[in-house]
C-alpha cells in the first residue's frame, strides 16, 4: 500500500468504495462490500468499532437505530446481540436479514481480492485496544500490505503505527490546518484525509513534497475530476464505479 501511495497507480487517484458501496447496498454489510468489489473499487472503506465483549464489528454509527433494527450504543452490546440484528432491511426489502459483519469476516473475504480502507471509530473511553486489534486482524489475514487505516482519533493512528509500521495510515480532519504536515508527522501518518472543501493544489503539492498522500470523500464525478487535477491521491465514493470512470477518463 505504501508503494501504491508513492506511485499513484498509473497516474490516477485510487477510488475507495465508501462503506463498501453505500450507493448500491446497505452500508458496511457484506452485500455492500461485494457491490463495491463488483463496481471496480480500488479499496473498500469500512468502519470498525468494539463490542462490549471486546470483538470488532463493522458499523459506522455509534448508535444502532439508523442502520439496524436495534437500539442503543454499539459498545453496550455483545457480538452475539449485534449479530442477531437486521442491518439491511432499512435499505430495501431485498437486503433484509443482512447481519452486521465482523472485521475478521470482512478481512478474510477481502484477502487476495481487494484492498481495505479501515476507519477506527471510538471515543477515548471506548477505544481500549481497538488499534492493536485491527493490526492483529490485518496480520492474521496477511493484508498488512493491502490495507489503509484511517481515523479522526490521531492517537489511535499513532498506536497503529507503533504496533505495525508497515500499515499505511491516514489522519482524518475537517479543517484548514496551519501545519498539516506536522499533524501527520505527530501521528506517523502517511496520508492527510480531509473534507474536500479544504483541498487546493497548494495543499496537494505541500503534501507530496513531504511524502504524504491526500484523501477525501467525493461522490460527485465532476468535482472528483477537479480534485484529481489538483493532485488528490484517494477518493471515497458511494458509487465508486461512477467516480472511478470519471477520474480515469479525464
Amino acid at each position: 500500500m505504501l508503494e501504491v501511495i508513492a506511485a499513484r497507480r498509473d497516474g490516477h487517484p485510487l477510488i475507495s468504495g465508501h462503506r463498501g458501496a453505500a450507493g448500491y447496498a446497505p452500508e458496511n454489510t457484506m452485500a455492500a462490500f461485494r457491490a463495491g468489489a463488483e463496481a471496480g473499487a480500488d479499496l473498500l472503506e469500512l468502519d470498525a468499532q468494539r463490542t462490549s465483549d471486546g470483538q470488532v464489528v463493522v458499523i459506522h454509527d455509534h448508535r444502532l437505530e439508523r442502520t439496524t433494527n436495534g437500539r442503543g450504543w454499539v459498545w453496550d452490546h455483545t457480538l452475539a446481540e449485534l449479530r442477531a440484528l437486521d442491518a439491511g432491511a432499512w435499505y430495501g426489502a431485498a437486503f433484509a436479514g443482512e447481519p452486521i459483519p465482523t472485521l475478521d469476516e470482512v478481512a478474510a473475504w477481502a484477502a487476495g481480492r481487494v484492498r481495505l480502507n479501515i476507519e477506527i471509530k471510538a471515543t477515548p473511553d471506548t477505544l481500549c485496544d481497538l488499534p492493536e486489534q485491527v493490526v492483529g486482524i490485518c496480520r492474521r489475514h496477511g493484508i498488512v500490505g493491502d490495507t489503509l487505516v484511517i481515523s479522526f482519533d490521531h492517537v489511535a493512528i499513532r498506536r497503529v503505527k507503533q504496533a505495525e509500521a508497515g500499515l499505511a495510515c491516514a489522519v482524518n480532519f475537517t479543517a484548514r490546518l496551519v501545519d498539516p504536515v506536522a499533524v501527520a508527522r505527530a501521528a506517523r501518518a502517511d496520508i492527510l484525509n480531509l473534507h474536500a472543501g479544504f483541498i487546493d493544489r497548494a495543499l496537494c503539492e505541500l503534501a507530496h513534497a513531504n511524502g504524504l498522500g491526500v484523501q477525501c470523500f467525493m461522490d460527485d464525478p465532476v468535482l472528483a475530476v477537479r480534485l484529481a487535477e489538483m493532485g488528490v491521491d484517494f477518493m471515497d465514493a458511494d458509487r465508486p464505479d461512477v467516480v472511478r470512470a470519471a477520474v480515469r477518463g479525464r
